[in-house]
């Protein structure tokens, strides 16, 4: 207790009101546990007050690695002779970032959000013998507030994954298509360029 007094003396919030609204609620539910092999970034924040929030800020620029066109090219042969009529195979690479809160009470979900990388171009890997296809780099953002963290430390951190196209899943504008599934892609920490992930402990609003 005497570690959380001392840290009281020495807070000097610069907000003087602090609200927010976001979908869905925090802690989100979720019945996976996190990949540790795809964490990539983490923050400590110390709790001292019951009404206290967190407010995480992260941005990301990523890039999927060159996918050998031989290869994808067999993998979607696979699926177009399996495929019923009408579906269509994405050309993009999507992945999921989230947000994890780990503290006393267990490790749970904050906020997770999907982003895509379309396909950019073609590359002259290997001299008249190899090609591949180039995706776009993006920059992901996500803004979120752990609304009831517990007392104590607690640590937030951050992992990638593939995001699986879902069957059927319909296409933007192009009415009466719809995507095959497609998990040929593959994503991690290593396609990461640069990052900034910031944790901010915001005291309980005073309504006097």
């Amino acid at each position: 207790m005497d570690h959380y007094k001392d840290y009281e003396k020495e807070e000097n919030g610069l907000l003087t009101e602090f609200d927010a609204d976001q979908s869905p609620s925090v802690p989100v539910s979720f019945t996976g546990i996190p990949n540790l092999a795809n964490r990539f970034a983490e923050v400590e924040v110390c709790i001292d007050d019951r009404g206290d929030r967190v407010a995480l800020d992260l941005t990301v620029d990523w890039q999927p690695e060159i996918l050998g066109l031989v290869g994808l090219i067999l993998a979607i042969l696979a699926l177009i002779d399996a495929a019923d009529p009408g579906l269509t195979l994405p050309l993009a690479v999507s992945a999921i970032f989230r947000i994890w809160r780990k503290s006393s009470e267990g490790t749970v979900l904050i906020s997770e959000k999907t982003d895509t990388s379309p396909l950019a171009g073609i590359t002259v890997l290997t001299l008249g013998t190899s090609v591949g296809l180039v995706f776009g780099e993006i920059t992901t953002s996500i803004h979120a507030v752990d609304t009831n963290p517990p007392l104590g430390e607690n640590e937030y951190f951050v992992t990638i994954n593939a995001a699986p196209v879902a069957p059927g899943t319909v296409i933007p504008d192009a009415t009466g298509l719809a995507l095959e599934p497609f998990t040929g892609f593959t994503v991690t920490p290593s396609q990461i360029n640069s990052y900034t992930f910031t944790a901010s402990e915001i005291e309980e609003n005073n309504c006097k």
